[in-house]
């Protein structure tokens, strides 16, 4: 240990000493632990082994005495001597049991005496060690009465000689301790004080008065101790001793640990000290190392906490932003009219989004670009950009995409542009609603020739924007009549297109905050083509599929509101009733394919007699309908005959050989001031053109005027 620049001699501590006597006890208690166990584990193992060979001794005395009892009885009924087998001597009848052999009376397992007698054993010195019997015969001559042989011990012998090579010490001895049977009689093992722990079981279960036992010693069984608590044990001192030593380290030293541990850390962090420096020293330079991590801290804190407060306003901002694009899109998903969705749209960009400079321009029928929020500085109405101008930015920008213009003055545009291009970056994108549907669905032409018929992909116009528009410098006039055509095509989807500025008011436009612009400018496209869907759906409830017409509810509809007009104002209200003759013989004969062209075209014939304020209506089948509003019964008559004339002299089969005509009988009723139901002025109509109609056809009826 160091203290300044001296060094110190290491004394010791008194904790020291005692916790070397805590080892030193645990030590002394480990080893008599183990004395103990394995004390217990050799009486134990005596005990278990001393029982088993009792149980064994016991078996084979019974087996033998059982032999012996059988050849006795045997030779019960012969006076002479019975021969000898292999395992019992031979047997000879006496008058009494020899004194010398200390026999005495075997019991039964019930207590009784048995007729049997046992003697002690000797050794013969050509059989061995033989167990001398007794056979007491009941009602024999007295000279006769005991019959007296040996049996052999000699396999008896041999099990206490397996017991030996196992190091088990096994022998048989009376309740005077005299060994009766000892199979290494003289031997080294001293059956005296030494193996006091020896085990001792009696033999034949207490059937002699006299009882024999079995001792038995195992001179190391105490060191067959088993694996698991010796290391259990083990573990047990290894624990201690480095508990003891984390007791020292942390308790009995903890002031020159402290310093070392501070010293190292306060060195590590680039403090400069000396060799050996004092507490005093180190002390100091810990004091100034936390003071200029507090400084630190302080500062990665705050750091900290504007970082936090930064991703705070931007999570809030973007929830805000996402929860306004969910709030316009419903609304414009909710709308019905595009030109409602592009104010929403542009309403949402400029309030929602902090955009203020935001424009949209829609795209008018005869192709200019309309921008409501700027003024044109000749002419002080709407600015109006061409769309087949290549030299206008706008117009190159909606026919190629969406585009950030980060320096739009600096490109080729038109002076009328400069008013919107002023302001920069500038984000332009097209709105434009997709269509889903073929051609054909949507228009009524039928012209098959057409490559757009029936393709899936509407964008049609795009073949009239060649790749030389987007060269500033071409003439426009070249493109104008193809590109102004798209416009007034019924298939262009409404459009417009979205100008997003930079102004000192609002936000900067970049790439990273024009991402929900161009999102929202797509559901922009999505509510237009529900617009469109919706308009659809309202066309196809009043119009009949096949010639364009209204169908016959529509028309239903459309003179019970004239008649009520009529009834208000007192105004003539007419009605055509216009039927095509032999019609089905013209099916048969040119087919329905013929039919339906030939309706069409009635149709279209109907639509070019009629005045624009007059309701043509498809009544059902070959039966088409007129509702003439202000109409006199002579202007009516005129329109009838325009229109008898315009069907007959119509070429039906274009492609025929020869021209085919068909002709319409026309039933006219006209109500003076709408004093008529709609039922009963249809009535009137339909029964004039029946009469038309068989009165030789292609006739005008007026009825009369009710």
């Amino acid at each position: 240990m160091t203290t300044g620049t001296a060094k110190q001699k290491p004394r010791v501590h008194p904790g020291e000493l005692l916790l070397v006597a805590i080892l030193v006890a645990n030590l002394v208690c480990g080893a008599g632990l183990i004395a103990a166990l394995r004390a217990d584990l050799t009486e134990e193992r005596i005990a278990h082994e001393s029982k088993l060979a009792s149980s064994k001794i016991d078996a084979f005395l019974w087996g033998k005495i059982l032999q012996f009892a059988s050849a006795a009885e045997e030779g019960r009924g012969n006076r002479k001597d019975a021969p000898a087998t292999a395992f019992v001597g031979p047997v000879s009848a006496v008058s009494d049991l020899p004194a010398e052999g200390r026999f005495q009376r075997v019991r039964s397992g019930s207590g009784e005496w048995l007729p049997v007698f046992v003697g002690t054993p000797r050794d013969l010195d050509q059989r061995g060690v033989v167990l001398p019997l007794g056979f007491l015969r009941n009602g024999a001559p007295t000279r006769e009465r005991f019959l007296l042989g040996t049996i052999s011990l000699a396999d008896l012998n041999g099990y206490l000689g397996d017991l030996k090579r196992r190091g088990i010490h096994c022998r048989i001895v009376d309740a005077g301790g005299n060994a009766l049977l000892d199979p290494e009689e003289g031997g080294t093992v001293r059956w005296g004080s030494v193996y006091r722990s020896g085990g001792r079981a009696s033999v034949l279960g207490g059937a002699l008065s006299r009882e024999w036992s079995v001792q038995m010693v195992i001179p190391d069984a105490g060191s067959q101790l088993p694996l698991l608590p010796q290391a259990v044990l083990a573990l047990f001192f290894l624990l201690n001793a480095g508990m003891l030593l984390f007791l020292r380290r942390r308790f009995i030293h903890p002031s020159e640990a402290a310093l070392e541990a501070i010293t190292n850390t306060v060195a590590s962090h680039g403090e400069l000290l000396p060799e050996s420096p004092g507490p005093r020293y180190v002390a100091g330079a810990v004091s100034s190392l936390l003071s200029r991590y507090r400084m630190e801290t302080e500062a990665e804190k705050r750091a900290i906490e504007e970082s936090f407060e930064r991703r705070t306003r931007e999570t809030a901002d973007s929830q805000k932003n996402l929860l306004a694009h969910h709030r316009l899109t419903k609304k414009m998903l909710q709308s019905r009219q595009a030109g409602e969705v592009f104010e929403i749209l542009l309403g949402g960009i400029v309030e929602g989004y902090g955009f203020p400079g935001a424009l949209i321009g829609k795209v008018s029928d005869d192709g200019h670009l309309v921008f409501h929020g700027e003024s044109d500085p000749v002419s002080g109405s709407p600015l109006r950009i061409p769309l087949w101008h290549p030299g206008s930015l706008l117009a190159r920008t909606f026919w190629s995409g969406n585009l950030l213009h980060a320096a739009p003055l600096d490109l080729p545009h038109l002076p009328e542009e400069e008013a919107i291009l002023d302001a920069s970056p500038v984000f332009c994108i097209p709105v434009v609603r997709t269509l889903k549907v073929h051609c054909a669905e949507a228009k009524n032409c039928g012209d098959r020739s057409c490559p757009s018929y029936y393709s899936e992909n509407l964008k049609c116009w795009m073949r009239h924007v060649p790749k030389d528009f987007f060269v500033p410098e071409a003439n426009p006039e070249i493109f104008r009549e193809a590109i102004s055509g798209c416009f007034r095509c019924e298939v262009f989807p409404s459009s417009a297109l979205l100008v997003v500025r930079s102004v000192p008011s609002g936000k900067i436009v970049t790439r990273e905050n024009v991402v929900p612009l161009s999102n929202l400018a797509s559901e922009a496209s999505l509510a237009l083509e529900v617009v469109s869907l919706y308009d659809s759906m309202k066309i196809m409830a009043v119009t009949d599929g096949l010639t364009g017409l209204f169908n016959h509810k529509e028309f239903y509809q459309a003179i019970r509101r004239e008649l009520e007009r009529a009834r208000r104002y007192q105004h003539t209200l007419s009605l055509l009733m216009i039927d095509v003759d032999d019609f089905k013989r013209f099916n048969d004969r040119f087919g329905h394919p013929a039919g339906d062209v030939a309706l069409r075209s009635v149709a279209n014939l109907l639509r070019i007699c009629a005045r624009t304020t007059d309701i043509i209506a498809r009544y059902g089948g070959e039966e088409f309908a007129v509702i003439l509003p202000e109409s006199t019964p002579a202007g009516a008559l005129m329109v009838a005959e325009r229109i008898k004339s315009e069907v007959a002299a119509h070429n039906f089969i274009p492609n025929a050989s020869i021209p085919v005509h068909l002709t319409v009988s026309i039933g006219i009723y006209s109500s003076v001031n709408g004093n008529v139901s709609e039922d009963q002025m249809v009535s009137f109509a339909d029964e004039a053109a029946y009469t038309a109609k068989k009165s030789g056809k292609n006739m005008v009826v007026v009825k009369a005027t009710g």
